[in-house]
């Protein structure tokens, strides 16, 4: 029998990463193109199948993309293509996965595939366990900030969740906040979201506002609070108590310059839950990049999980 054809695709602010995914979810006949060589994605996979030699018709596909995958037509939140899901079934034949790519950066966690953690609180004491109940939160911060959810339930199934919490409201509490707030509602925005605070350079003109930190390192400092703020507030928001992971330039900019003591002063400071929220383990994650290798192993747990019967729960009994 013909073994099953892979193929592993994800899409970042200005490249289109291609593969074809081999046993042990090994990445074979890799390709890395900007996005500005093609005017849509069914052109890019068309030139890929011609390179590579071997046909997309009939073969599976995990994409990983920027933005929310919800709904027959995805747009990417940083670029012009649409992506549609008819589309995609008319190259392949098939229903195509499509996922977040930072969902698919914490399937890359998971298996351990190139996945190189570092503890940046006292509790995180080697890796996240993932073989036990628990939850974590995983947030990239970078030109955007994404958010998934690693969710192990009591049977050990493991489901990655998508969310788009940058995008809610930047809640201020200093003046310093405020002052930043008010800077970037100068540039014409009239809702200030997570995202719009906490993805600013140091060296970001807006910084030169009245009531801000006028070194680069204070205003290091200042990001590193408010990050470490935000993903407090992911972790309140998602019960996810085993462990926050954050991966992206700006937490990579946070370690760098010292940042890590605002971080997790800005993490621990919570009125609610104060000493569950100070137990929850922080890693940052470093490596490579893992979007790719993370689409192939959320590839390979989507055809376990069509083959593997449900496991029904246990029968629980309520007396009235």
């Amino acid at each position: 029998m013909e073994q099953q054809r892979k193929l592993a695709v994800s899409i970042d602010d200005d490249s289109i990463n291609m593969a074809w995914v081999t046993e042990g979810n090994r990445l074979s006949a890799a390709e890395k193109w900007p996005i500005t060589d093609f005017r849509t994605l069914t052109d890019a996979l068309l030139a890929y199948e011609k390179k590579a030699g071997i046909p997309l018709l009939g073969a599976a596909c995990v994409l990983g993309v920027q933005g929310a995958t919800y709904g027959e037509t995805i747009m990417l939140s940083r670029g012009n293509w649409a992506i549609s899901r008819s589309g995609l079934r008319s190259v392949f034949g098939r229903e195509a996965i499509v996922i977040n790519d930072v969902a698919a950066r914490a399937w890359a966690v998971i298996g351990s595939v190139g996945a190189k953690l570092e503890g940046m609180s006292p509790a995180a004491m080697g890796r996240p366990d993932f073989d036990k109940r628990g939850r974590w939160t995983f947030t990239n911060v970078a030109n955007g900030v994404g958010l998934a959810v690693i969710d192990v339930d009591e049977r050990g199934e493991i489901r990655v969740l998508e969310c788009e919490m940058g995008h809610c409201g930047f809640a201020p509490v200093t003046e310093e906040d405020q002052a930043l707030c008010k800077a970037i509602m100068a540039q014409g925005q009239p809702l200030v979201s997570w995202e719009m605070a906490l993805t600013l350079s140091p060296d970001a003109p807006v910084w030169s506002a009245p009531g801000l930190p006028t070194t680069r390192a204070g205003r290091v400092a200042m990001s590193a609070r408010l990050i470490g703020r935000y993903i407090g507030d992911t972790i309140l928001a998602h019960g996810a108590w085993t462990g926050a992971i954050v991966t992206g330039k700006r937490i990579a900019e946070i370690v760098a310059e010292s940042g890590s003591p605002s971080f997790n002063a800005g993490f621990e400071a919570k009125p609610k839950f104060a000493r569950l929220i100070r137990a929850t383990p922080r890693w940052r994650l470093a490596g490579q990049e893992l979007t790719l290798a993370g689409c192939a192993i959320a590839l390979e747990r989507h055809s376990v999980m069509l083959q593997t019967p449900a496991t029904p729960l246990p029968e629980h009994r309520v007396a009235f």
